[in-house]
């Protein structure tokens, strides 16, 4: 939306799955590296203000972009209903704003989609599930998309509504809070090429971050085949009496652990995994482990000097681009490398560890080959047939 003063004009930006961005050559060596430029990568247009109604372009863009059914949009041939192209009413957003500055930092969901449902921001079959405020700004997850409204510049005037469509998250990660650094935070990485990051301070006791990564992963790898990509993958060795251990309580650095052991924690403490995925592989390096599921490669950071700031981060596996492998040499430990849409991630094992790197290459063909998810953009058949 518009602001008061020195910019008055209301925005669309549009992130498009097209890296055209540019990186400009340095003027001298000694300089520092020019920004780069997202060119076609990010749009953003102007409308003038008072003379458009950016509500009513929400309402567009979420009819023609929103995904569902594997990555299927609304036909091209279809129009959109003529109902969202109704003009909202006079301060519909200003309205929905003050409603929610009213409330503390965890905000009623159910309250909130009835006032989205009234205010036209949500399409007919979407709902709320969770929703939060952190000082101005405020972030919402519903059955569709993240919805984060960011409140700007001194007068709170200029609003900006960021709609990221939940199949276009690639991986996505959630840290508890620390001693020292109270918040919580969410933060997503969506297929783009332009500022891809979405970042989010919960206050802490007011927010499951566990609920929250559950609910995303559930609509992101929550249809992903869940089976052992290993015929043996549970098969290990138990441990001997009195050793049982607790999440980021081993010992021995970069060395294959029990997957049957983590899989059972992850399930309760915390709850991390799904019904229907396991564990097939956990390797812990210093305070961090490195898990590769039955869905997803997940890396457990703990962080500071208490180490009471935990993230755990999803990278799913249908979205990964390529691995490899590296065997162990006569001074180092094997390692094993899988690179994505966001950074890539690196796992270096113990030495003596050579067949489990080879465990790691069949569990990512097997994963990574034959289920790979067809990406937005190819041709995908869709019946439109009606009985």
């Amino acid at each position: 939306s518009a602001g008061s003063w020195v910019d008055k004009d209301s925005e669309m930006c549009l992130w498009l799955d097209f890296d055209d961005v540019f990186n400009p050559r340095r003027a001298n060596e000694d300089d520092p590296p020019p920004p780069p430029i997202p060119r076609r990568s990010w749009i953003e247009i102007d409308f003038q203000k008072d003379k458009v109604d950016t509500l009513v372009v929400h309402r567009y863009l979420s009819e023609r972009l929103m995904r569902v059914n594997g990555h299927q949009l609304k036909p091209f041939t279809n129009p959109v209903s003529s109902d969202l192209l109704v003009p909202s009413p006079p301060g519909t957003g200003e309205k929905l704003l003050d409603w929610i500055g009213d409330n503390a930092a965890a905000i009623d969901a159910e309250a909130v989609d009835e006032k989205f449902h009234e205010a036209g921001m949500l399409q007919h079959d979407e709902h709320v599930a969770f929703a939060f405020k952190t000082g101005r700004d405020s972030l919402y997850l519903t059955n569709k998309r993240l919805f984060v409204i960011d409140v700007q510049g001194f007068t709170g005037k200029r609003k900006e509504y960021m709609s990221v469509p939940l199949d276009v998250i690639r991986s996505w990660s959630v840290e508890s809070a620390g001693s020292f650094d109270r918040d919580m935070e969410l933060r997503l990485w969506f297929k783009g090429h332009w500022n891809n990051k979405v970042k989010q301070d919960l206050r802490k006791g007011k927010a499951d971050i566990f609920a929250i990564q559950s609910h995303i992963a559930h609509f992101i790898i929550g249809s992903a085949d869940g089976t052992a990509a290993l015929a043996n993958a549970q098969a290990y060795e138990p441990s001997p009496p009195g050793a049982a251990t607790k999440l980021l309580g081993f010992l021995n650095d970069a060395h294959m652990k029990d997957p049957v052991e983590v899989t059972s924690t992850l399930r309760s403490s915390p709850a991390l995994l799904q019904d229907d995925e396991s564990i097939e592989a956990a390797f812990k390096c210093g305070r961090d482990l490195f898990l590769i599921s039955t869905k997803r490669i997940i890396v457990i950071d703990k962080k500071g000097i208490t180490g009471k700031s935990v993230e755990y981060k999803s990278h799913p596996l249908m979205y990964n681009k390529a691995f490899s492998i590296q065997t162990e040499g006569h001074l180092e430990g094997s390692e094993a490398k899988v690179y994505t849409d966001d950074n890539d991630i690196e796992q270096d094992l113990a030495k003596g560890e050579k067949d489990n790197i080879w465990a790691i290459h069949n569990i990512l063909s097997e994963k990574m080959l034959n289920e790979r998810q067809a990406e937005i953009g190819e041709v995908v058949e869709i019946d439109l047939s009606t009985e």
